[in-house]
């Protein structure tokens, strides 16, 4: 350890050491430092305090240092990109770009402009810069990609700003404003509307030139592409859309590569050929991925599902105030070049520049929302998928056999057969003269084959067998009228898919988690019960511990500090608890039978088709197995403008908007006292303090507004004070229409479905537009709740029941406040 001093010479020679070797530093007495700091403040040398801060916090304190994810140096023609969370490398080709003068962006004469455009990037997660803030790997990332999209937009506009002369001289607030208002305006896509994709993309096929030999020969070969588009999916608006894409056929935009001799092995389209047609040498083209086009399409896109799902998502058009802002943010850091002496002259972005300042240019519009479900929907799906694990999963004190446990013997049976060729005991080799073709020529070459098509199904317990299951093994996609034999539960494996998102269905539902949160569940240790003397344990079983103390552990995103989110504890309730134990007790046995490894899992996994390898479930995965789930119970279908049919298929983000909607239908909703027993909430009061508490008011008030919309669109009110809805069914038509006595008359998906018995006769299916119709109003309600021109809450007053015991009900009480209303 190194001693107190008092010689300034000294110090001064001390202070150049440890700038030299920072490492000096460590264990130094601290009266030595409290020396160096009154040198610092006498001499004017800040050096040792500023790596003491770095050391510290984490800030660097020399504006010329490099962050740790910028692998190249400064100067570098090519710069190397690589954030900690990101598996690959990308490179920034700088070299590539050339200006209107014909010069390189690397040129000499432009060096000013290209130095301007790397502070500023670099500037991405530099808390000198973000207000002290240590911002993790992620987020840095897209803070990182948005300085991209900014620099490719002054790119585009090159010619217009004169770039190549002024460089950024007429980068304007002018300018910058204008690109703000293209993000409050933009169409779904906020890089597509800065660069004009889909613009440039139509200007160039609409100008391309096939004979008429060429385009009959082509449609006759792919006949798909003769179909009509669902308005959904018609992006680019083609003058003729079927003599472009035989225009990209040619010019092999659905070719793999180049081994494709066919030039159709990428049936949906590869999107580079078009962003090199259009931006390269233009614009810093790493990174730019566009959206695939559906009305481009040589071939249908094979999916799992039995239909193509219902449009889940209102993209919606513009950007919200919180969207503006964060942009504007990002546009203020090209700021951090005032200092820097090597760069070209600009305007400072100044506070002209702001949300209040595109406010007043354009209307700011609603992010784009979920879809909400339709009430009936939800609540049925939740109820038979809870009846169906019932039937499958009964708890460990039934006779019954559990179907996790005898899928668990069938896979370890499975995994103890070779899989080697020829390894078929049954089956002699070709070679040999006790093979015979006729007795032999059909049987699997690998002893698992041979099980799995002959003694599978002896290890299948016979109670499965009487529910309908056949087979272990998957049923591929081609398999004819395969979604029919998998309601017949055919087959082990797609009966585990179904199993798996009924779990997810009724966990995602109470717990009201994000999709992510779920997904990355551990194998098991994710229920912790709260014991009698408060002791929290992952280690009990709720078939054990009676009690509604339990809850589900998880990292909660959107928190944490450095990309790091806190593990945070939420009450779930006992009876869905025990599903998630079983799914946990069957990873677990896995793990311990060497099945899988414990890294290799989460909660919810998949068993892969033909290697049966049990692996953790993605987002697509998990997904997929919610999509089992729907065309296992034939959720409801909608009729496309087009004459197509396609399916409501949930998704977690919905059932997010359920678990606020179990408290507001839960007087109307004939069999919510299950369900609030499923809950394990009895106390109605009760039930809606805790979705209060635990949920975001966004979500209560989307919950909020499809209440009020079934209300006033349907006779099924569930608001007590009528004449409050139908003052604000004058409002919205008026909103809506510009005229208050004009009818809102929408026939709902809830009618379609109940209304009519016969489900296949397609003229009760609902058509999209009404889908659609009924989320605009619920945009424009939800628009009335947040600025609190309309209110919906609960009166709570307490009844006797017919056996003359005192209960709590409430009515629900829409409220207009006059004054915003007029």
């Amino acid at each position: 350890m190194l001693t107190a001093v008092d010689n300034l010479a000294y110090l001064e020679e001390l202070t150049n050491d440890i700038v030299n070797n920072p490492d000096m530093l460590n264990g130094m007495h601290v009266d030595t430092l409290s020396q160096l700091t009154n040198y610092a403040v006498a001499t004017d040398d800040f050096r040792v305090l500023g790596l003491l801060t770095e050391i510290h916090t984490g800030i660097p304190m020399q504006s010329d240092s490099l962050p740790e994810w910028w692998l190249s140096d400064f100067h570098d023609d090519i710069t190397k990109i690589h954030f900690k969370h990101q598996q690959n490398t990308k490179e920034i080709r700088w070299c590539d770009i050339t200006l209107d003068d014909g010069e390189p962006l690397t040129s000499e004469k432009h060096q000013p402009l290209l130095n301007a455009f790397k502070y500023w990037l670099i500037a991405c997660d530099n808390p000198l810069e973000n207000g002290g803030k240590l911002i993790g790997s992620k987020y840095a990332a897209v803070k990182f990609n948005h300085i991209l999209t900014l620099i490719n937009t002054i790119l585009l506009n090159g010619q217009a700003l004169k770039l190549s002369q002024y460089h950024l001289e007429k980068v304007t607030d002018a300018f910058w404003l204008n690109v703000l208002l293209t993000i409050a305006e933009h169409a779904g896509s906020v890089d597509a509307d800065l660069y004009q994709t889909h613009e440039r993309i139509k200007t160039l096929l609409d100008s391309v030139d096939v004979s008429t030999e060429e385009l009959n020969a082509f449609k006759a070969k792919y006949p798909y592409v003769n179909r009509n588009i669902a308005s959904d999916e018609n992006i680019l608006n083609l003058n003729d859309r079927v003599k472009a894409c035989c225009w990209l056929y040619q010019h092999r935009y659905y070719a793999v590569d180049t081994r494709d001799k066919v030039g159709h092995g990428h049936p949906q389209g590869n999107n580079a050929i078009l962003t090199a047609k259009l931006f390269e040498g233009k614009i810093l083209t790493d990174g730019i991925k566009l959206s695939s086009f559906p009305e481009l399409a040589l071939k249908p896109t094979p999916i799992k599902s039995e239909y193509q799902a219902v449009p889940n998502h209102d993209k919606g058009n513009g950007g919200s105030a919180r969207e503006i802002r964060k942009w504007r943010h990002i546009i203020q850091l090209m700021n951090t070049n005032i200092d820097k002496h090597d760069v070209s002259i600009f305007h400072p972005v100044t506070n002209e520049v702001s949300v209040d300042a595109v406010q007043g240019l354009t209307k700011l519009r609603k992010q784009g929302r979920t879809r909400t479900l339709p009430p009936e929907f939800v609540f049925d799906l939740f109820r038979i998928s809870y009846e169906l694990l019932e039937n499958f999963c009964p708890a460990p004190d039934k006779k019954s056999v559990n179907f996790f446990d005898n899928l668990l013997d069938v896979l370890t049976t499975v995994y103890s057969k070779s899989t080697v060729s020829q390894s078929n005991p049954h089956r002699p080799h070709t070679s040999s003269k006790a093979f015979n073709k006729a007795l032999h020529g059909d049987l699997p070459l690998t002893e698992r084959g041979h099980f799995l098509k002959f003694d599978a199904l002896d290890v299948i317990h016979p109670d499965f067998k009487q529910k309908g299951i056949t087979q272990f093994d998957g049923l591929p996609v081609s398999t004819e009228n395969r979604h029919t034999r998998i309601r017949n539960n055919e087959s082990m494996l797609e009966i585990f898919s179904v199993l798996q998102g009924a779990i997810q269905l009724v966990l995602g539902a109470i717990m009201a988690r994000r999709q992510d949160e779920i997904v990355q569940l551990k194998p098991f240790g994710n229920l912790v019960f709260n014991n009698k003397e408060g002791q929290r344990t992952t280690d009990a079983s709720p078939y054990i511990e009676d009690s509604d103390n339990w809850h589900l552990r998880f990292k909660a995103k959107k928190t944490g500090e450095k990309g790091e989110n806190i593990t945070i504890d939420r009450p779930i309730s006992l009876s869905v608890a025990r599903f998630v134990y079983q799914l946990e007790q069957f990873n677990q046995q896995a793990i311990e039978r060497g099945i899988a490894t414990k890294n290799a899992l989460t909660l919810f996994n998949s068993i892969h088709p033909r290697t049966f390898q049990l692996n953790k479930s993605n987002a697509a995965l998990f997904n997929d197995a919610f999509d089992a789930l729907c065309d296992y119970f034939e959720t409801a279908i909608v009729e496309m403008d087009n004459g197509e049919y396609r399916r409501h298929y949930v998704r977690q983000h919905q059932l997010r908007r359920f678990f606020a909607l179990v408290f507001f239908w839960s007087k109307g909703y004939e069999n919510m006292e299950a369900l609030r027993w499923m809950l394990a909430h009895s106390d109605l009061e009760h039930l809606h303090n805790y979705i209060t508490e635990s949920d975001t008011g966004g979500v209560l008030n989307s919950a909020k507004a499809s209440v009020i919309v079934q209300s006033v669109i349907s006779d099924k009110s569930q608001i007590n004070n009528l004449d409050e809805v139908e003052h604000l069914r004058k409002i919205l038509a008026k909103r809506l229409t510009g005229n208050a006595n004009k009818a809102l008359h929408i026939r709902t998906l809830d009618d379609a479905l109940f209304d009519y018995g016969d489900e296949s006769e397609h003229r009760t299916t609902p058509h999209i537009s009404q889908l659609q119709t009924e989320q605009d109003l619920e945009n424009e309600v939800l628009m009335l709740l947040e600025s609190d021109i309309i209110s919906l809450k609960p009166e709570f007053f307490t009844i006797k029941d017919e056996n003359g015991e005192d209960i709590k009900t409430f009515n629900l009480i829409l409220k207009i406040n006059e004054l915003e209303a007029e």
